[in-house]
């Protein structure tokens, strides 16, 4: 029986889904890494706010609560910038696994193809393998039958 036909598009659908598995896990560490930079800087707010209210007990001058507003508005800023980072890399991440999911049915949907060749090939080979048994036989019996005939 002839080879599989789409051998090679199964190996580059292989080749293809390895690839992808890779930007996966890579877009998956970009939103972990984003998820981590906004942990730090929740916890730098908070204690921004824990020193704040300590210096709020002893009295603080106008000037000075300015700037910890100051503060507290741009580190605001940046924990929206975090969280829009986060949004952003969660969807690419979304993306690229959506991607990797459907070259993975691919892939096993050509296994399966080439599984079925190889059951076919393997009928076909059984097939012709008793086709020769029996040919084998017939021609044995003939010969024996003749052998009986001639004496």
């Amino acid at each position: 029986m002839k080879p599989f036909a789409l051998a090679r598009v199964l190996q580059l659908a292989e080749s293809k889904l390895e690839t992808q598995a890779r930007a996966v896990k890579f877009a998956q560490g970009i939103w972990l890494r984003a998820r981590g930079r906004q942990v730090r800087l929740t916890a730098v707010r908070d204690a921004h706010i824990a020193q704040l209210a300590v210096e709020l007990r002893g009295g603080v001058s106008a000037d000075q609560l300015q700037e910890k507003n100051r503060l507290q508005l741009a580190q605001a800023a940046d924990r929206q910038a975090a969280q829009a980072t986060i949004d952003a890399a969660y969807r690419e991440w979304q993306a690229r696994l959506a991607e990797w999911m459907q070259e993975e049915n691919r892939v096993k949907a050509l296994r399966l193809l080439e599984q079925r060749h190889l059951e076919q090939a393997a009928i076909q080979g059984k097939r012709i393998e008793q086709r020769q048994h029996d040919e084998l036989v017939e021609l044995m019996h003939g010969r024996s039958a003749g052998g009986w005939r001639a004496r």
